[in-house]
């Protein structure tokens, strides 16, 4: 669980701060350790939707709109790390190069793989 806990934080830490919402800079600090003490799924996907609903609309494929209800209803029913982790690696290949760090590009494949093992 605390694996899952840090690829959530090290998606967000990835995020530049064109990506978010005023609102989230200033709630960000409480989100991360609000994440790194949770210890049930359910919580981590609590934490997932509430980034995801602080990221700038521009920050996701257009697509997204239309993905996003039924994403947030799914968030709301997962009950395991292998649910968390399929909506987490969405979320993130919804989510647009123009706003992650240069640095995600070299490290992305390692954390998607990181990301699978859950689901084995």
């Amino acid at each position: 669980m605390v694996e899952l806990n840090q690829l959530l934080l090290e998606f967000e830490s990835n995020l530049t701060r064109e990506a978010v919402t005023k609102e989230w800079k200033e709630r960000r600090d409480s989100w991360v350790r609000e994440v790194q003490a949770a210890v049930e799924p359910s919580q981590l996907a609590e934490y997932l939707v509430e980034l995801e609903s602080d990221l700038d609309r521009e920050a996701v494929q257009t697509h997204w709109k239309q993905r996003r209800e039924s994403w947030v209803e799914e968030c709301q029913a997962a009950s395991t790390t292998e649910e968390v982790s399929i909506l987490l690696l969405e979320l993130e290949s919804n989510t647009t190069w123009e706003v992650v760090a240069d640095e995600w590009e070299d490290i992305r494949e390692s954390w998607v793989q990181e990301m699978y093992e859950f689901n084995e």
